[in-house]
């Protein structure tokens, strides 16, 4: 397709989103107006542009290259599309040829919601996931790797937890933004996540945010797309919490609703006692114990696990299943499946649709045995006593911070243990209401 067509392509997406608004022509749009469409995209889409972004797509900065496919899917999405190729190949689309040859793998018929390329740090460098099925690894979230337009010197930010410990729990957040020019965009950001910001105002010095999940985060102001200031902001679960991830708040249970017999599950019975559906679609069901656990660290470091997916009616077929090991700014996730449906899975950089990801996947009519063994700069994980992967990593000791099992539908978890390449045992929990560490051996 040409470049004149793309161009007239863009300009028909820009139009049906004026329209879809009613703020009246694009040219007489203010800052502020911009900052709206913004949160708006966000709340719709879940992908943020910046202000800057869109008013380099409507002519309003003078900007020589092309909008990126992000943004270009992001727009088509706002207005109902799935990307911008389903856009481009629209009746709606008046005017302007299809596509000559559909179905090539070009860039446009990419799914959006991709993060920016981050910058690896020296440390055990994961990124921490607690929410989704999909698994990443070895990436930490970094100061972005643009040209910076503003001086982070000149900004300030800090946190201060409602409650030291549990969830829900509100953050408030302390900030100087007052160096942002007018026109800029500023935003507080969760976590890594970029779809987890909100807009604020320059001239504001606090903006409070509810954490329903516990973890390790990272905390950040945004100034349009650079990060001026991070920083670390740990919510605690005040040992095993069992929800139920539903929208839009989870579903919180109590320790004593999941502990039996030397295992820790939640029944299909407490699920549905509380109006929860399993059916179309089954719910994510996680087991958070997130906290102190002293000066366990990464670089002499043995886990062990054992998991049942005990769910497979209906959607929930493929029995997906992911085992988080939290560090204190960073996380493993180790993601499982049925056999017949590991092309689902992703494992750090590895897509199950272009890699074998086999050894990922599992009978769940047993336990299964999950082992991350940490030495000399090698993550080593073993399914069922069988090398799954190798992994190389550049590492810093860090401390182990947590675990959370997440299963669709629902399961169960029969151990956990943590010890050191010696054989001495750091960490233990038989679920039977004696949990030990190394002063108790």
């Amino acid at each position: 397709m040409g470049l004149e067509i793309e161009d007239k392509l863009v300009q028909k997406c820009l139009l049906l989103i004026e329209k879809e608004l009613g703020w009246g022509d694009a040219k007489d749009w203010s800052t502020r107006d911009f900052e709206a469409l913004s949160s708006k995209i966000m709340e719709k889409t879940h992908v943020q542009l910046s202000v800057v972004t869109l008013k380099r797509v409507w002519g309003r900065i003078r900007y020589e290259s092309k909008p990126t496919v992000t943004t270009l899917n992001t727009l088509a999405q706002y207005i109902g599309f799935e990307h911008w190729r389903a856009f481009k190949q629209s009746g709606r689309v008046s005017g302007v040829p299809e596509q000559s040859r559909p179905g090539t793998n070009d860039e446009s018929s990419k799914i959006t919601k991709r993060r920016p390329r981050k910058k690896p740090v020296a440390i055990l460098a994961i990124v921490g996931v607690l929410v989704g099925a999909v698994a990443v690894i070895f990436y930490f979230t970094s100061f972005d790797t643009a040209k910076p337009n503003v001086d982070p010197a000149k900004f300030s930010f800090s946190s201060k937890k409602v409650v030291d410990v549990g969830v829900p729990n509100t953050v408030i957040f302390d900030y100087d933004a007052t160096a942002a020019k007018p026109s800029d965009s500023v935003f507080i950001q969760q976590s890594w996540d970029k779809r987890l910001s909100r807009l604020v105002t320059r001239d504001q010095r606090q903006h409070s945010s509810i954490y329903y999940y516990p973890g390790f985060f990272q905390a950040k102001l945004r100034v349009n797309d650079q990060i001026v200031k991070q920083h670390d902001l740990f919510i605690k679960s005040n040992g095993w919490l069992p929800l139920v991830d539903v929208s839009p708040v989870p579903v919180y249970f109590k320790p004593g609703d999941i502990v039996s017999n030397g295992v820790i599950g939640l029944s299909l019975d407490k699920i549905t006692s509380n109006n929860i559906d399993l059916q179309p679609k089954a719910p994510w069901v996680g087991y958070y114990n997130v906290g102190d656990f002293g000066d366990i660290v990464s670089d002499d470091f043995v886990f062990e696990t054992e998991v049942k997916n005990e769910y497979s009616e209906g959607s929930a077929a493929c029995q997906h299943t992911e085992v988080h090991v939290l560090f204190e700014g960073a996380a493993m996730v180790i993601p499982l499946s049925i056999p017949g449906c590991v092309s689902e899975l992703s494992f750090g950089d590895m897509s199950g649709k272009k890699l074998d990801l086999s050894r990922l996947g599992v009978d769940f009519t047993k336990w299964v045995n999950v082992k991350v063994s940490v030495q000399d700069s090698v993550v080593h994980l073993l399914i069922n006593g069988k090398n799954a992967f190798d992994l190389k990593v550049t590492l810093h000791p860090i401390r182990f911070a947590g675990v959370i099992f997440r299963f669709q539908g629902t399961g169960s978890v029969n151990f956990i243990r943590i010890s050191k390449q010696n054989g001495e045992v750091s960490y233990e929990d038989n679920f039977d209401g004696k949990p030990t560490d190394k002063d108790d051996i």
